[in-house]
């Protein structure tokens, strides 16, 4: 694995990263959250103007088709500017699936306005009292002559205010499936749904809402083929969630310098000065592990432990680092007025986003043991 990143990558990451200091601060966040929309409209054409919103997306349809070690770049800088917007849903997780189990209408339908920001699709994967496993999609599809109906309620769908299409997982009979379904149509009805981040969360209902058939993905060998894109999905987010902690730990070395006790800086406490000793071993050993899952899967390697494991250490090194910030800022660190809080609260909703602790911590235990029978 090669260790230090090219030329591009760099600028990549400069170009990013300043879009995200001009256009994503700490106070425009505070200004979105809990918002109908959900994310700033400034920000999201700043997407559109870089042409990020097709990096997953194949040149003959507009888009950049970008590396995963190229994407995590990118993410890593959302994370450190805790930026919100569909860029994940959209761009990232509903391309994976349209590029490997669309066909290829559905491509020329909806990839070219994905790059272009004319279309936003989101995932409708959850359901209520539901795992992450197969067993937990249960929402119902009837089969009739040229279309099928849906029927049944998802939870935690993202942007669904907003967002033109929804990517629907779906039961049929013993096969599971997904359909692409038109939010803009009778029968389709969403409720916001308070979360500790206070990102754009939905109940969607979906009431005898008839889709074409010729808008329902490859069901041949599905859950196999989203299990592989969810690992891809899992490096980002661990991205993000490591550029969250890096920045959370500068901000409480930022603060130890700048706040005094008892005559001198708090930094120059042995105690602090080894919290933040801690955090910076967090850190670095965050990007390791996301870069090498990252670096593994654009060289063509299975990378269901690697990113497992990013995502674990990095989701649970992001909220204990937050929350020494939070200890270092001492009281204050608490209250909403300041930005610790921010970063708490955005590692907790990674840890549980879309992949928990408990999911992953099974899919390591399957590769292991799969490893060692192999090995026997």
């Amino acid at each position: 694995m090669e260790l230090g990143f090219t030329e591009e990558q760099q600028i990549l990451r400069s170009s990013v990263s300043s879009m995200c200091k001009e256009h994503s601060d700490l106070q425009s966040l505070r200004e979105i959250e809990d918002s109908d929309i959900g994310y700033s409209e400034n920000f999201w054409n700043q997407l559109l103007a870089l042409g990020l919103t097709g990096i997953a997306i194949p040149e003959e349809y507009g888009g950049s088709n970008m590396g995963l070690l190229d994407t995590t770049v990118i993410y890593e800088e959302f994370g450190r500017a805790l930026a919100l917007s569909p860029h994940f849903m959209s761009s990232i997780v509903s391309t994976y699936l349209i590029n490997e189990l669309g066909t290829d209408e559905q491509k020329q339908k909806l990839l070219p306005g994905i790059v272009s920001g004319d279309k936003v699709l989101t995932l409708a994967w959850l359901e209520k009292s539901s795992s992450f496993n197969i067993s937990g999609i249960n929402l119902a599809l009837t089969n009739n002559k040229n279309s099928s109906t849906l029927n049944g309620t998802k939870h935690m769908v993202q942007y669904a205010s907003t967002a033109s299409e929804a990517i629907v997982f779906f039961r049929d009979g013993d096969n599971v499936g997904a359909a692409i379904v038109d939010l803009n149509q009778p029968g389709v009805k969403y409720t916001y749904q308070p979360n500790h981040a206070k990102t754009s969360m939905y109940e969607v209902v979906f009431n005898d809402v008839e889709i074409p058939n010729s808008m329902i993905l490859n069901q041949d060998n599905f859950w196999a083929k989203w299990e592989n894109i969810s690992c891809r999905c899992q490096v980002l987010l661990s991205a993000e969630a490591s550029g969250g902690c890096e920045r959370s730990l500068y901000i409480g070395r930022d603060y130890s310098l700048d706040r005094e006790a008892f005559g001198q800086k708090i930094g120059s406490f042995q105690s602090i000065a080894h919290y933040l000793a801690d955090g910076l071993v967090h850190v670095e050993s965050n990007k390791l592990i996301t870069y090498q899952a990252a670096w593994a899967s654009d060289e063509g390697m299975k990378i269901s432990k690697f990113s497992a494991m990013a995502k674990l250490q990095a989701c649970r090194s992001f909220r204990e680092v937050s929350a020494t910030t939070i200890q270092i800022y001492g009281g204050m660190g608490f209250t909403v007025e300041a930005d610790p809080q921010l970063f708490f609260r955005r590692a907790k909703h990674l840890q549980n986003y879309l992949w928990d602790d408990g999911y992953l911590e099974s899919q390591l235990e399957k590769v292991f043991f799969s490893s060692q029978k192999k090995e026997t």
